[in-house]
């Protein structure tokens, strides 16, 4: 009976993955890459061992797509194949019962009404390569609770190492497993696993220094706010949407009625309520994204297709959510290719995106072109028009993989086209207004001899100061050139000016600007340059702010030049 079963379960469930395979590989070949997937894309252009937002799993992929076809289903083709994987990989992490073939098609239905397989079965993002990974770990560490042998060991670790090169979050279902059966500190095989899985991952740990620990300081620190509460309800909402709102619920409830069976269902459980719980906490400090919790889409799946035999109402509900949700899945694929729904996301997204990057292009001619405080827009721009382009920001946004690749110094003395993020009144006053086809509209303008600032080059030399209310203080720093070239404080086009800032509760309250002796008009490479700052506070309050020092290079301003430092103003 057993094996008629799975020669069963092979006529069925194997023609619905390459049904589904065939279905995302169509919607690839014909939706615009969206503005992360073309960051993405960018990753695979620039091969390392990490990149600042994530680990390098997400360039291996989209590159090897990439090679095999030059478009749109390139990039995606790892995502569709892997997302495919995961499904067959889920299903064998069921237990085998004499009703898991009846009720195989509730596993189907369940697969196609999950917003997480749906966005991710074809859409290229970091996530994808984490849940089949880490579909594979827990396969693999299923397997090791029955068998605790050197083969499901070596799995494990490779596993592990293949979780953590495809995005950060891959440590929180680590700890959760261990959490769940803590006598795997005692297992030897599980300890050989985990050292395999570390000594792989020392290269993206490597990199990580090498380059100043980026995505360890990006998404731990500079990403962190201060407590907002609000950011509460946003989380849930995301996370019912996600793991669909009819289908989360159930599985909450299904999993307060009945108890975890052995110690895989533990780490279920553990998987589950520990990604909501840690995320809730999180989103006390930041805004939460709905695909930070995708892996629990995993026991969701297998959590609520074994109460199936129990609970017939779940089998109807699934059956009634399928006829819902599907008109509506439909309909929102067919939107991502043709635009016929006035809905904002999608036009900017996946419509107009590629036809204003190409009305740029045509400006730009061969010209790079450098934009600000977006990593999407040099992204997308890249890769529909093949031409060089960059992206610069300032305090008004974050650092992004742009200020680890040297695109600075490529474009330094060159003639480009400037198109800033957000114009102030000079930008409006002296670049050009281009109206694109749809009355968007944006400033640009050519200039001859481009020079950014853009790299910290400013030394504070303590860690915290002490400034006196209503009084002359004074303030020293080192400026060097950080650059292979020379930075012109009185170029034409650019002319360099530094601010000092007070920021308290994350907003700036003041800046005042240094003043340069006259007699330095340029800083050659490898020169520093000790100067003593002069400044009156005025009003500000008795506090104590976060300090740093920016810069203003003609139209590009408010640039972080330096590392922040505390301050106390006294009266």
């Amino acid at each position: 009976m057993k094996a008629a079963s799975k020669i069963s379960n092979l006529k069925f469930l194997y023609p619905f993955l390459l049904i589904w395979i065939f279905v995302n590989l169509l919607q690839s070949g014909f939706t615009d890459l969206n503005n992360d997937e073309a960051y993405y894309w960018m990753y695979s252009q620039y091969p390392a061992w990490g990149y600042f937002d994530h680990p390098p799993m997400i360039a291996l992929m989209t590159g090897t797509g990439f090679f095999l076809f030059h478009n749109e289903l390139g990039v995606r083709l790892m995502t569709v194949l892997l997302m495919a994987a995961s499904l067959l990989i889920i299903w064998k992490l069921i237990e085998d019962s004499d009703n898991k073939n009846a009720n195989l098609k509730y596993f189907i239905l369940l697969s196609i009404i999950l917003p997480v397989f749906n966005i991710y079965g074809f859409i290229a993002t970091p996530d994808s390569p984490l849940i089949f990974f880490s579909a594979l770990f827990l396969l693999s560490y299923k397997r090791f609770l029955e068998e605790d042998s050197w083969s499901n060991s070596a799995l494990m670790g490779l596993s592990m190492a293949a979780m953590m090169y495809s995005k950060y979050h891959a440590a929180l279902l680590i700890i959760f497993v261990i959490i769940s059966n803590p006598a795997l500190l005692k297992n030897l095989r599980f300890y050989l696993a985990s050292i395999l899985g570390a000594i792989l991952f020392i290269p993206h740990i490597y990199w990580q220094f090498a380059n100043d620990l980026p995505s360890f300081r990006y998404h731990l620190v500079e990403r962190v706010s201060g407590l907002n509460p609000e950011n509460i309800p946003e989380y849930l909402g995301n996370l019912f949407v996600i793991q669909n709102p009819v289908i989360f619920p159930i599985v909450i409830w299904l999993t307060f009625k009945r108890k975890p069976e052995n110690r895989f269902d533990r780490a279920l459980y553990f998987i589950l309520y520990g990604f909501i719980v840690f995320f809730l906490l999180a989103s006390l400090r930041y805004s939460v994204q709905p695909q930070w919790t995708s892996l629990i889409s995993i026991p969701v799946i297998i959590l609520v297709f074994r109460s199936l035999d129990k609970n017939p109402l779940v089998g109807k509900t699934i059956k009634w959510v399928t006829w819902v949700m599907m008109p509506l899945i439909l309909t929102g694929r067919l939107a991502l290719v043709f635009d016929f729904l006035p809905i904002s996301f999608l036009k900017d997204e996946f419509h107009d995106y590629k036809k204003k990057v190409k009305e740029i292009s045509e400006i730009a001619g061969d010209r790079p072109v450098v934009f600000t405080n977006s990593y999407q827009d040099p992204s997308v721009y890249t890769f529909y028009t093949g031409k060089f382009s960059h992206s610069l920001n300032n305090l008004n946004y974050r650092r992004t993989q742009y200020d680890i690749w040297d695109f600075e110094e490529k474009i330094h003395g060159q003639e480009v086209l400037y198109v800033p993020h957000w114009p102030t009144t000079y930008i409006m006053d002296n670049f050009r207004k281009h109206y694109f086809f749809n009355g968007d509209s944006v400033y640009m303008k050519v200039c001859s001899d481009f020079q950014s600032l853009q790299r910290e080059c400013v030394i504070l030399k303590d860690e915290h100061y002490v400034f006196k209310e209503k009084s002359l203080n004074s303030l020293d720093m080192d400026i060097f050139n950080p650059y292979p070239y020379p930075i012109s404080i009185n170029h034409k086009e650019f002319p360099v000016a530094f601010y000092f800032n007070f920021f308290r509760n994350g907003q700036r309250e003041e800046r005042w600007r240094i003043s340069l002796p006259d007699s330095i008009s340029v800083i050659n490479p490898g020169d520093t340059l000790s100067v003593n700052c002069n400044f009156n506070l005025g009003e500000l309050a008795d506090s104590t702010y976060m300090i740093v020092v920016s810069s203003e290079a003609g139209a590009l301003y408010d640039v972080i030049n330096s590392n922040f430092s505390f301050a106390s103003v006294v009266r």
